[in-house]
């Protein structure tokens, strides 16, 4: 017998941007043609500082980062090519575990010693620019950033620069983030789908009589009454593409309404539906009751243990967690459902990695962070050589660490990982030939021919990048432009600042009393209200506010 428990909540769909290798140009730091031969193109930095110039700032690392031979943070193969090949000595004053990162960088802003350049966070960003340490970048990025930057940000989207732009004045650079990469895709075991016989889901009706079946007509075999529908965690984070199906966008969302005002998503009418929807299942045992206690890891538990057919996760999903929770067991890729039929329309966050690039204001020759961003985007994304690639990206191909997290700066390419999707369907298309893809996008495909020649093992690559996988269905929603952008992408308010996280608090303890019926359907109305009155309509208004200044 399933236990019943007496709350509900979800799975977060993390975009996370992954290393590949895209590309048009043979040597690390070679700029395509393109790019500096254009009439009108940028002003050029020099292309080597002589004498060299010293540049000061703070890092962190990622998990998969790893020194060699007795280098460190200072002393490493994107650090002395800067040098030798750019005239740019990048000292860094401190090096911590990305978890540290953000306390250690308030520590360092309090104390009123910056470096000449660094990745702020928004509110650390708002805070140097308010109290006058920032250079202004408008000028440096017009006259001096090359079309590689220029098309990074442009394909980005529109408000990425203006997130980065008070009073008219850019002042920082965005760091790009991947987050058109990252719509909700719902996952059904593939195994459980055939033996019932259960057709391709196309609305929010189809997927629930999808988790139905899978929770009562006993999918695994056992004449047991153990299996669910849907995966869910204690967080109801996982319930958004569930939602964004019904037209309700979550986690901090702002929308333009009728009135061409900015409205909040969680406390739209479209919401109730959903959470209406996400109760009906609840009562039905469509997830598991205990999900209310699981954190992801717990829910991962439940998926490898062959107890859960779907879950709603994003483009990489297959290859982590799937992979390594059910590596015998493949999983399908479909695009979210929606409660009329409709095509999925996906909720777009601000495309940045959550950091800018800011300058100390006076720091000397301030441009060069341009010539370190195209090195970068050259090495990183545009390089064939493979030599090239184990030497900057990665050291072997046994050897995964990530090297290329030396780099002292950082944007990343808005759909690198679709491309390798569209990369690897040319070459099984004929349009391209293997050994033209660069080593990031051609270990993608080979992975896809070992699968489809017999190593089930690699299931996973086959369900992200393969036809009909994962990538396919997030490139169309890219081809058609299928979002729905946040409006609201500049720093938090005030008042934001002060209440959002009680108003986080009070938004999850009420949907998940709505799902499990502690509470019912009409208790959303209340909690609109209180929402309002518990500072969400000062947020409102302060939102608005700021909303009237970008269309003057």
């Amino acid at each position: 017998m399933k236990k019943t428990w007496k709350l509900l909540v979800g799975i977060s769909l993390v975009a996370v941007p992954m290393l590949a290798a895209c590309g048009k140009t043979d040597q690390a730091g070679s700029a395509p043609p393109a790019d500096r031969d254009k009439p009108g193109a940028a002003k050029s930095v020099p292309e080597k500082y002589d004498p060299p110039i010293e540049l000061t700032t703070v890092n962190y690392s990622f998990p998969t980062t790893k020194f060699f031979n007795g280098e460190d943070i200072n002393n490493n193969i994107w650090t002395r090519t800067l040098l030798e090949k750019y005239g740019i000595k990048v000292k860094t004053n401190w090096y911590v575990p990305s978890t540290e990162y953000e306390k250690k960088t308030n520590l360092m802003i309090a104390s009123g010693d910056i470096p000449n350049f660094f990745a702020a966070t928004p509110q650390q960003f708002r805070q140097l620019y308010e109290a006058g340490q920032l250079e202004d970048m408008t000028k440096l990025y017009n006259d001096y950033a090359p079309e590689s930057i220029k098309k990074v940000m442009r394909e980005a989207g529109d408000t990425v620069l203006k997130s980065a732009t008070f009073d008219g004045k850019l002042m920082a650079i965005p760091w790009t983030g991947v987050a058109k990469e990252g719509p909700a895709i719902l996952w059904i075991r593939k195994d459980w789908k055939e033996k019932l016989k259960l057709p391709d889901p196309k609305t929010i009706d189809d997927l629930v009589a999808i988790a139905d079946a899978f929770t009562k007509q006993d999918p695994d075999g056992n004449g047991k009454d153990d299996t669910f529908g849907l995966a869910m965690d204690k967080e109801l984070n996982m319930a958004a593409g569930f939602m964004n199906g019904f037209g309700a966008y979550t986690n901090d969302f702002w929308l333009k309404d009728s009135s061409g005002s900015l409205v909040y998503g969680d406390i739209q009418p479209q919401m109730k539906q959903a959470l209406t929807k996400l109760n009906e299942m609840y009562k039905a045992g469509h997830f598991d009751p205990e999900f209310i206690v699981k954190d992801t890891n717990k829910v991962n538990e439940s998926i490898g243990t062959g107890k859960i057919g779907m879950m709603i996760g994003g483009r990489g999903s297959a290859n982590s967690p799937l992979v390594s929770l059910t590596p015998n067991q493949e999983w399908q890729a479909y695009a979210m459902p929606t409660v009329d039929g409709k095509p999925f329309m996906a909720q777009l966050p601000l495309n940045t990695f959550g950091y800018y690039w800011v300058v100390k204001k006076g720091t000397k020759n301030p441009e060069a962070i341009f010539k370190m961003m195209d090195f970068w985007l050259q090495t990183y994304y545009y390089n064939k050589s493979e030599d090239v690639y184990y030497k900057y990206i990665v050291p072997s191909k046994e050897d995964q660490s990530a090297i290329w997290t030396y780099s002292p700066v950082k944007i990343y390419l808005p759909d690198n990982n679709i491309e390798n999707y569209r990369q690897a369907t040319a070459v099984l298309d004929g349009k391209l030939k293997p050994e033209e893809l660069s080593p990031e996008r051609k270990k993608v495909y080979d992975r896809i021919m070992l699968y489809k020649g017999g190593q089930k093992n690699l299931w996973g690559e086959f369900a992200q990048n393969g036809p009909g996988g994962s990538a396919g269905i997030i490139d169309q929603i890219i081809k058609e432009d299928r979002f729905v952008p946040n409006q609201f992408y500049t720093t938090p308010t005030a008042t934001m600042a002060e209440r959002n996280e009680q108003l986080k608090k009070l938004r999850t303890e009420t949907f998940v009393k709505i799902v499990t019926g502690n509470l019912g359907i009409d208790a959303f109305d209340k909690y609109v209200s209180d929402w309002k009155k518990q500072g969400g309509d000062i947020i409102t208004k302060e939102v608005n506010d700021w909303y009237a200044t970008q269309n003057k």
